[in-house]
């Protein structure tokens, strides 16, 4: 059968290959995979006040549809991976451990100074980063009289100009403790050249405070950059406590149930660590759920035989956009993880607006906005019924007739249309004098062209044309937008995967294990170079290899990734180039300058290139993967033609009033099964809205590709 309602399994089976849970703002997704391919899904409302209740929430659900137990389901699992917002929301909320901070003597306003508007505006959307008279400062991760500065010194190539002051750290150290540091983080200059003073530092708050976290620049960013190094490994402290303590918890939970093997933590590099790593990878797990969307992602797309792909996921509270473009996932050159807090560290690039299903619509009295504000998981949307007066994009759908509210999360959670109305009413339709019915159908449409422009930010003003690629659409509330506004890009495919309402929970269930490592050490690309390259590339690979190791995999079967950031001297950007190995010699010294050029070119157009400029490698990267056991995904079984039945219901457009949209049941259909629109298909995780003059239809696997030119 397709789906018995989020399912393609009908037994447990021998052994459940991978288990995945990705925790959202609003909810906590489930993906079980059994040897054979067959796919469990399930959701349950995130509990943000205790993030692992809402994970055993969901294996309850999932070992009650299978009618087994969470500790039966537990005792079969081979892998258990999990995507948490804990990290993300207490950067957000500025709920993290109060961080102890050590500077060299001298550098102690650096966090002040912020790289001048970097640290002010950075991460900001270019509207609000552009009206700086407007834009107020962040508020300090960690307050002045949290830092202190050391007397020590070393100079750009490690060597040591003044000897680290032992004294000073201990007082320090001890002052920082009375006002009641809970976590260290030490960012001495140029310690990635040579990180001796940083390992004493360490030494000695342990000798004073003991167990307390404590994080090394060395360790967390060795890269130049001395704002972003701080930044990366302040971040670390602050969210380190919290995210080791929730994961440790975690797994021993899991453990008392039956798990026989650790958690995997999913990180914004697209792979997974161990759950005991998280004391200088907190900061790498931060937003790592969205990312988990891409892997998912470039795992359908090679069965589907699909290279370019554009991602889209809205879920809850945010709208994220991805590219992928061939088999490696884009990385972004200089991540913020909030305003003015960029972070020196591999992370895949999504762009990410505030539009989702609980986003708020509100007006000036002259103008309809939708967002950035959510309603999130509590109060939600108004039709929720939890006291919550605010419109939202949700209350809208219902009020369009889009979402049936007698029929929202598969019948488990009802809606209450009266109050999305009023919501309406009171807050958009009465103000702008519009009757309800325009008033929601303009927050649909404005959030459309919101989710549009961000998918032409992506792909057209980064030098691609959205036609070449296919959009895959996911995320439990993007089935009721994708192709209106994908008609608005005139993309070619629209595909909807099977799991597309918890995606993200697939890629963290089919997420590799990754180490990576990389470290700064700038050198002019000459034949200086050779020699320097490949005693960075050698050291990097054997620290990941031992990654491997003590994580207790044998190293021989995973994959070396070699790459170099180079730049032309005296600029402050590079270009990051793939290489083959880890050995260079001075023969390819021309052809790095060569892939250099053109690298360059393509990025930022014919003519930019400086022929016989000196070039200058930077930075050194090197990652480690052992793939994670992927079965191959079954295929659905057609159903009986007969089941194949729909009901209608009106749907309110703007342009056209009231019209008939069939509304069809997900589990009543079979591959190849046409459906026309307008329509609406309904499944127990999300709602598919198919507009008039498109049609759509199920593949071999469940997914669903809408087709956005007239049906046929």
């Amino acid at each position: 059968m397709p789906d018995t309602g989020n399912s393609r399994m009908t037994t447990i089976a021998p052994r459940l290959s991978n288990i995945g849970v990705d925790t959202g703002g609003t909810f906590t997704d489930l993906v079980v995979i059994d040897d054979s391919g067959f796919i469990r899904t399930d959701k349950a409302f995130s509990t943000p006040d205790a993030p692992e209740r809402g994970i055993f929430d969901v294996l309850d659900q999932a070992s009650a549809a299978l009618n087994t137990s969470i500790s039966e389901m537990l005792t079969r699992t081979d892998t258990f991976s999990h995507g948490t917002t804990v990290s993300t929301n207490a950067l957000i909320t500025r709920k993290g451990a109060k961080v102890g901070v050590l500077f060299t003597s001298g550098f102690e306003d650096t966090l002040a100074i912020g790289r001048g508007p970097i640290g002010r505006v950075g991460g900001l959307p270019q509207s609000r980063a552009m009206d700086f008279l407007h834009t107020e400062p962040p508020p300090p991760l960690v307050p002045s009289e949290m830092i202190r500065g050391i007397c020590e010194r070393m100079d750009a190539k490690g060597k040591i100009v003044i000897p680290l002051d032992k004294d000073s750290v201990r007082n320090a150290v001890g002052e920082l403790l009375d006002k009641g540091a809970e976590s260290f983080a030490v960012c001495l200059l140029w310690a990635f050249q040579n990180p001796r003073h940083e390992q004493q530092i360490g030494s000695l708050i342990q000798g004073i405070a003991g167990d307390i976290p404590v994080s090394l620049s060395y360790e967390i960013a060795p890269r130049m950059g001395e704002y972003e190094r701080a930044v990366t490994t302040i971040i670390n402290a602050y969210v380190g406590p919290i995210t080791q303590n929730y994961i440790r918890d975690l797994d021993a939970g899991l453990s008392a149930r039956g798990l026989s093997h650790p958690v995997q933590i999913v990180t914004s590099a697209g792979g997974a660590t161990r759950a005991t790593d998280m004391n200088r990878q907190a900061v790498s797990v931060i937003n790592s759920g969205p990312v988990a969307g891409l892997v998912a992602a470039r795992f359908v797309g090679d069965q589907l035989g699909h290279s370019k792909i554009i991602t889209a996921d809205m879920g809850g509270t945010s709208f994220d956009v991805g590219l992928i473009n061939g088999e490696t996932l884009e990385e972004d050159p200089q991540p913020f993880l909030d305003q003015g807090l960029p972070v020196s560290l591999p992370t895949v690039k999504l762009v990410t607006i505030g539009a989702g299903g609980g986003s708020i619509a509100w007006t000036d009295g002259y103008r309809l906005q939708v967002g950035p504000q959510s309603a999130g998981a509590n109060p939600g949307p108004a039709a929720y019924g939890r006291d919550g007066a605010e419109p939202t994009v949700t209350d809208a759908l219902v009020v369009s007739g889009i979402i049936d509210p007698k029929n929202f999360f598969g019948g488990k959670f009802q809606l209450d249309p009266d109050l999305a109305a009023k919501a309406i009413a009171e807050r958009i339709a009465r103000p702008l004098k519009m009757s309800v019915q325009d008033a929601a159908a303009g927050i649909l449409d404005i959030v459309n062209a919101r989710m549009a422009n961000l998918i032409r930010k992506v792909s057209i003003e980064s030098g691609h044309d959205p036609a070449d690629f296919a959009l895959y659409a996911y995320g439990g509330a993007t089935g009721a937008h994708c192709a209106e506004f994908a008609k608005q890009l005139g993309i070619s495919k629209l595909i909807l995967p099977y799991a597309g309402p918890v995606f993200s929970a697939l890629g963290v269930a089919i997420t590799d294990i990754r180490y990576s490592h990389s470290r700064s050490e700038p050198v002019l690309l000459g034949n200086d170079a050779v020699r320097v390259i490949n005693r960075n590339l050698a050291k990097l690979r054997d620290q990941t290899r031992n990654d491997m190791i003590e994580a207790g995999f044998d190293p021989s079967g995973c994959q070396y990734r070699y790459r170099i950031d180079l730049r032309y001297q005296g600029q402050m950007n590079e270009v990051t180039l793939e290489w083959a190995s880890d050995n260079v010699k001075t023969a390819d010294l021309e052809c790095l300058r060569k892939e250099f050029e053109n690298l360059y070119e393509r990025r930022f157009g014919v003519g930019t290139i400086r022929a016989g400029s000196p070039m200058e490698i930077i930075t050194f990267r090197v990652d480690a993967t052992r793939s994670t056991n992927r079965p191959v995904l079954a295929k659905v079984n057609a159903v009986c033609p007969a089941s194949h039945k729909s009901n209608t219901r009106q749907i309110y457009l703007r342009n056209s009033g009231h019209i008939e949209a069939s509304v069809i049941n997900f589990r009543t259909i079979s591959p190849d099964s046409l459906i026309s629109g307008p329509a609406i298909l309904e499944r127990d995780t999300t709602t598919i809205w198919i507009p008039p003059g498109c049609s759509a239809r199920m593949d071999s696997w469940g997914n669903i590709e809408v087709n956005l030119s007239e049906a046929s």
